[in-house]
């Protein structure tokens, strides 16, 4: 899996306006006990709206 940087691109749809380019503009990394999780905080290069979506990470 690759790393996720903040200012880099996802395809990711906007529940907005249906676009399918998001742009990283916060990674939050969560620890629990057996996984890793990063919390991505997403902007849509169309309307601006502001998402969040879980990713897990293998480690």
């Amino acid at each position: 899996m690759k790393p996720y940087e903040v200012g880099s691109l996802i395809k990711s749809y906007c529940t907005n306006c249906y676009h399918h380019e998001q742009i990283i503009i916060k990674v939050s990394p969560k620890e629990f006990s057996e996984k890793v999780v990063n919390t991505l905080w997403t902007q849509c290069t169309r309307c601006g709206e502001n998402h969040t979506r879980l990713t897990q990470t293998t480690e």
